[in-house]
């Protein structure tokens, strides 16, 4: 529910705040005070188009909130759905300005104008002469048909098939396809594969290959510093290496232990014997490193070259990486698997579509059976409702035709249809003059749904104009019971209306220095009997008056 509404700038509104309790409200005031002014706010709460003429003479900018309590699990989640954080209480903001500027925040999060909508369609609708009405479109008419009728576990059946069937029939139709198509795909596919699959692909090649490639560009510092040390200690054409003195060392002690058999020549021919081959294995493994270039750096760098142009244009066709080029070989393998097994896969299909059809056909018709049950029920209480409102010539009935083909609402178009005058054609709700009859057509409807429709506050804008009072007592008593499902808030020129209300807030304006401004205020029970006087007698007010005020306020319980 609708709990305070802050207004900044707004016409003659400088500042004002208005709390709102649960149930039935009513906004009062003399003409011209400012109640348009509070609907033309909530109005752009509700996502209408921004008017600069909004915004207060002088001021730059122009700004209302509202905060709205109480949400249902149902609203938080779509609330996040739209990306806006929700714990069970929701903050709008909108703000306009004179240069055109638009900011909107639902908890402090920005949102676009659409998003609002979405958001705020749930929570409040605006019903008046010149407001756009939810109701009045005739898309939302098989919705609230279907809350009246209450036949949610048939329409999730329905809406459970009707996927099946869906996605059985995309499906078939993804498969579906000529054969010259069908013949010129498969080539494709086996050649793509064919190539990836002879390149012979390995994972981290392509890092390896460029390693390797700028290792060889730097070959002959490297390979002049490898040589070195291998002709140093393991062999050298030039002079004898350290592994061939240790060599000569060796086979001098060898030489010299045959005549002096010494335990100590014998540990150290050992001990050289050990390091002659640790010096082999120092060279041999600093030689490794030029090892894969062989004896022709060139043809190892054309190589390289060569496996890396092919790699390069692998991935301008496949994929990003050798992992993703793979991925796809892999895909087109699925792909081509599906095309040679198509036609078995089809025919499997249209027997699955076949099937479903039956059983979401006969689902929809069970559909429209409760919903042409719950039609008929609807026209009759609407009905009643029009003629306590004294609309006893305007009629009413819900027209719910097949349509050529199902939807996800099912195989309906449900339309709210409506003739205001004897001899009148019934048409559809908004191809409805507007009006003062047309807003208490609109209180019937609301009256029948209350608290069905999952709307938690509904606003009318002086859906009493132009009636008399017998009537105004009706619209109020109406007004009144209807709140017990949501909350209502109705601006009203009619004490009758205002005497059934719960809470009873008036809006006036004064001269604030050389500026008018509108304000607004929650009345007492006293206030109130001033304020439904002022309604009822005018600029005058008698007695008389006043202790009809008051037992007007005691016969509806206030």
């Amino acid at each position: 529910m609708l709990v305070s509404l802050h207004i900044e700038n707004v016409a003659t509104i400088k500042t004002v705040d208005i709390d709102f309790d649960r149930g039935f409200t009513v906004l009062s005031g003399e003409t011209g005070a400012g109640k348009s002014i509070i609907i033309d706010s909530v109005n752009l709460l509700t996502g209408e188009k921004t008017n600069r003429e909004l915004i207060r003479s002088g001021e730059e900018n122009a700004s209302v909130r509202a905060i709205f309590t109480g949400l249902s699990d149902e609203k938080i989640k779509k609330i996040s759905d739209c990306g806006v954080p929700c714990d069970g209480e929701l903050c709008v903001i909108r703000e306009i300005s004179t240069s055109g500027r638009n900011i909107i925040k639902c908890n402090n999060r920005s949102i676009p104008t659409y998003t609002l909508r979405e958001i705020m369609a749930d929570l409040i609708t605006i019903h008046g002469q010149n407001a756009s009405q939810i109701l009045m479109s005739g898309d939302s008419h098989i919705t609230y048909l279907d809350s009246f009728a209450e036949n949610r576990e048939v329409f999730d059946r329905y809406t459970k098939l009707f996927n099946e069937l869906n996605s059985a029939v995309n499906e078939q139709r993804a498969l579906i396809m000529d054969e010259r198509e069908k013949q010129r795909l498969t080539e494709d596919y086996a050649k793509q594969i064919k190539e990836i699959e002879d390149a012979r692909l390995k994972d981290n090649e392509e890092e390896e290959l460029t390693a390797s490639r700028a290792r060889i560009k730097n070959l002959e510092q490297t390979a002049k510093y490898v040589k070195t040390v291998y002709r140093s200690l393991c062999q050298s054409e030039k002079a004898p290496s350290a592994a061939e003195r240790i060599n000569n060392a060796i086979n001098a002690l060898n030489a010299l232990n045959e005549s002096e058999q010494s335990e100590k020549i014998t540990e150290q021919i050992n001990r050289l014997t050990s390091y002659r081959y640790e010096l082999i294995d120092i060279a041999e493994d600093t030689l490794s490193l030029i090892a894969d270039i062989g004896d022709d750096p060139s043809e190892a760098l054309d190589n390289i070259e060569s496996r890396l142009s092919v790699i390069t244009h692998l991935k301008r066709r496949y994929g990003a990486d050798i992992p993703e080029i793979k991925r796809y070989c892999t895909d087109i393998k699925e792909k081509l698997k599906k095309i040679k097994e198509s036609d078995e896969k089809i025919a499997e299909l249209s027997d699955v579509i076949r099937k479903t059809k039956e059983k979401t056909l006969k689902a929809a018709s069970e559909l429209t059976a409760t919903r042409k049950a719950a039609a008929e029920r609807l026209s009759e209480l609407v009905l009643k409702e029009l003629k306590y409102l004294d609309l006893k010539k305007v009629r009413f009935d819900i027209s719910v035709e097949k349509k050529k083909q199902l939807t996800a609402n099912g195989a309906d178009n449900v339309t709210f249809l409506v003739a205001a005058n004897t001899g009148d054609e019934l048409k559809p709700l908004d191809k409805t003059a507007s009006g003062g009859e047309l807003s208490r057509i609109m209180l019937a409807i609301k009256s029948v749904f209350a608290g069905k429709d999952n709307i938690d506050t509904v606003i009318y804008d002086e859906v009493d104009a132009g009636v008399s009072g017998a009537t105004s007592e009706r619209i109020g008593n109406r007004l009144h019971s209807s709140a017990k499902g949501c909350q209502v808030i109705a601006v009203t020129h009619s004490a009758q209306v205002a005497a059934n209300a719960d809470q009873h807030i008036l809006i006036y304006k004064t001269d604030v220095g050389d500026r008018t401004q509108t304000f607004c205020k929650t009345l007492d029970r006293d206030e109130r009997v001033k304020e439904l006087s002022r309604i009822i007698g005018g600029v005058k007010i008698s007695q008389t008056v006043l202790d009809t005020a008051e037992e007007m306020l005691k016969n509806n319980g206030n």
